[in-house]
């Protein structure tokens, strides 16, 4: 009797111990400790509310709810720390992203920068999105491609992008509700130039003459010909100063300037402009890495606005006065040094001096 006893529970100890479950199924998938098999009904996990989760002491790594709180639905695992989302089937909707733009210099070695808009009809904040830089053959996404290792907000174009069109995806996350918008991606922008390795200056400009002041301009100028110029002017800006107070007092971007070019340079004129007259004043341009020069006449000052914010300025040395003839300018030499053209000024071509 004992030893029959024995046989009988050492046969279900090990039923407990190897065998499977199977509910609406009498043989149970040998990976599954249990499976559940029906074409007619579900699986109903616990449902219950946050203040009913978090009352759970201890709960497992790997234990599962479906959360309902208000008008929130989630299908929730603990992992260990705290409730993550696995899905939210509710009416809410979708993230998406607009106004995706890409804004830098189109050239090889240059940044670019993405923006967008992140909008959720539901107020569902974002959480970190997915982003993706992709080149193609043209500005219709012909032959496109996923750039490895492209998935931040910037991107450094290399020899790779030179005559390929650039765009930037986004694929917008929530951090609550229907996680998981589509990808949008921005308009190509190219094609990309060689690596832009052009030397951009103040070179010449005209601020005061005999009676009223006249013919007042300033020019820049950026080394190389035409078909190396910058792509994007836009990314390029000029600016007045006031040094009496260290503010900004007009502004113009170089694309909106009168350019010319001969074989080795290109000269950018802002004209029928009015420049102040001193004592001092400066002239300050920037491009896509920022300020590239800050120089004044008459004197030194700190800029308090603007590109220039906090640099103090480079005096010339030299200036013009109200004596000084109306078709004059101060010119710049090839070394740097700055001389005044008393009776002729050679904007938009190669200086005299």
């Amino acid at each position: 009797m004992k030893k029959s006893l024995t046989i009988i529970v050492s046969f279900f100890c090990s039923f407990y111990t190897y065998s499977q479950v199977g509910i609406g199924t009498v043989a149970p998938d040998d990976s599954a400790i249990l499976e559940v098999s029906s074409t007619n009904k579900g699986l109903l996990l616990p449902r219950m509310n946050e203040v009913q989760r978090d009352a759970i002491s201890n709960p497992a790594i790997g234990l599962l709810i479906y959360l309902i709180e208000g008008t929130q639905q989630c299908l929730q695992v603990y992992n260990g720390t705290s409730w993550e989302n696995i899905y939210c089937p509710t009416t809410n909707t979708a993230p998406t992203a607009i106004n995706l733009a890409v804004s830098g210099t189109l050239n090889v070695a240059a940044n670019l920068t993405a923006s967008y808009t992140y909008q959720d009809a539901d107020s569902d904040a974002e959480d970190t999105s997915i982003y993706q830089w992709y080149r193609a053959d043209d500005a219709s996404g012909t032959n496109e491609i996923a750039i490895s290792g492209a998935t931040s907000l910037n991107y450094t174009l290399t020899t790779t992008d030179e005559s390929k069109y650039i765009s930037f995806g986004v694929t917008p996350i929530a951090v609550t509700g229907a996680l998981t918008g589509l990808e949008v991606k921005s308009n190509y922008v190219g094609a990309i130039g060689p690596e832009n390795t052009s030397t951009v200056r103040i070179n010449e400009f005209h601020y005061d003459n005999i009676n009223t002041d006249v013919n007042e301009f300033v020019e820049i100028r950026i080394t190389g010909n035409s078909g190396s110029q910058p792509v994007d002017l836009t990314q390029y800006t000029v600016t007045l100063y006031n040094g009496s107070n260290g503010m900004s007092y007009d502004t113009e971007t170089f694309d909106n300037l009168i350019q010319t070019c001969d074989a080795s340079n290109c000269y950018y004129v802002w004209d029928a402009i009015t420049i102040q007259n001193g004592d001092p004043d400066g002239i300050a341009i920037s491009g896509p890495s920022g300020l590239i020069e800050f120089l004044s006449y008459e004197g030194v000052f700190t800029a308090v606005d603007g590109i220039a914010t906090g640099v103090t300025s480079v005096n010339i040395g030299v200036n013009e006065t109200n004596s000084t003839d109306e078709n004059a300018a101060l010119e710049r030499a090839i070394d740097g040094t700055w001389s005044l053209s008393a009776s002729s000024n050679t904007k938009g071509t190669v200086n005299s001096l």
